[in-house]
C-alpha cells in the first residue's frame, strides 16, 4: 500500500515504540534501520510480519480489534531478524557479492567508508557461520583493501536479534570508527566500487579449416545408402 508522509512517520513511530520495549542490546540500530524504510520496505515489513496498518493502528492481520489476550486481540509485531528479512528480499539493500551460502551487503549505518555485513542465508549461530561465509568475508576483504586502500580491515562475527554475521570494517589511522548515517548517494557509490561481477562464459574459439579437415577425416566411413 501507498502511504502519506504522515501515515508513514506514524506506523514507523508505533513499531519503533514496540521495539523500545523489547530486550536487546543492539535496538538502536533497529530504530534506526526502521527510521530509514521507504513506503516499499515499510509496506514489506509491515506484510512479512502479518501486520495490518487500519485506522491509524497496526494490528496483526486477521485478528479482531477486541483488544483481548487471547485469539482477536490486537498483538505487537513479531521480533523477526531484519537480517532475514533482507535474505528473503523482503527489506531493500545494497548487495555487494554473494555465493551459495551467504551474501555482503553494505552497512547502512557503517562504522567508517566501505563497512560491510556478511549475512548466512540461513540462520544458525555464531559458532555454525558456514565457512563459505568467512571465506566470503575474506575475498571481500581484499577487494576493500584494494579499492579503498585503508591501514587495516578489522574482521568480526557478531549477532544481532540472534541472526549471526560478520563485519567487515576499514580502519585508517586518522579516522575514528563512529557510527553515522550513510547518505543514499554515496552508498550506491560504494556498491557500484566495490561489488563483484559474475564473469560471463567465454564462447569457443572458432575453429580453423585445418582442425574442421582433421575432425572430419577421423569420422567413421559410413558405406551403403542410408535408409530414408
Amino acid at each position: 500500500m501507498s502511504f502519506t508522509p504522515e501515515e508513514s512517520a506514524q506506523v514507523k513511530e508505533q513499531i519503533i515504540k514496540q521495539v523500545e520495549q523489547m530486550p536487546g542490546e543492539n535496538n538502536k540500530a533497529l530504530i534506526e534501520q526502521i527510521g530509514q524504510l521507504d513506503d516499499a520496505g515499510l509496506d514489506a515489513f509491515l506484510s512479512q510480519n502479518n501486520i495490518e496498518y487500519k485506522d491509524g493502528q497496526l494490528m496483526q492481520t486477521g485478528q479482531s480489534q477486541d483488544g483481548g489476550g487471547g485469539e482477536g486481540g490486537t498483538q505487537p509485531a513479531p521480533d523477526k531478524p531484519i537480517f532475514e528479512s533482507i535474505i528473503k528480499g523482503e527489506l531493500p539493500s545494497y548487495k555487494i557479492a554473494e555465493n551459495d551460502k551467504s551474501i555482503a551487503i553494505l552497512e547502512i549505518n557503517p562504522l567508517a567508508k566501505g563497512h560491510c555485513i556478511i549475512l548466512p542465508k540461513k540462520k544458525s549461530t555464531i559458532e555454525k557461520i558456514p565457512k563459505s561465509a568467512l571465506t566470503l568475508a575474506q575475498k571481500l576483504a581484499k577487494r576493500i583493501k584494494l579499492k579503498l586502500k585503508p591501514d587495516d580491515i578489522k574482521i568480526e562475527t557478531f549477532s544481532f536479534q540472534d541472526y549471526p554475521a560478520i563485519n567487515i570494517i576499514p580502519i585508517w589511522k586518522d579516522k575514528q570508527l563512529q557510527k553515522y548515517k550513510e547518505e543514499e548517494s554515496e552508498l550506491k557509490k560504494m556498491q557500484k566500487k566495490l561489488v563483484t561481477k559474475t564473469r560471463a562464459k567465454r564462447a569457443p574459439k572458432p575453429k580453423s579449416e585445418k582442425e574442421v579437415a582433421k575432425i572430419k577425416s577421423n569420422l567413421p566411413e559410413v558405406k551403403g545408402r542410408l535408409p530414408y
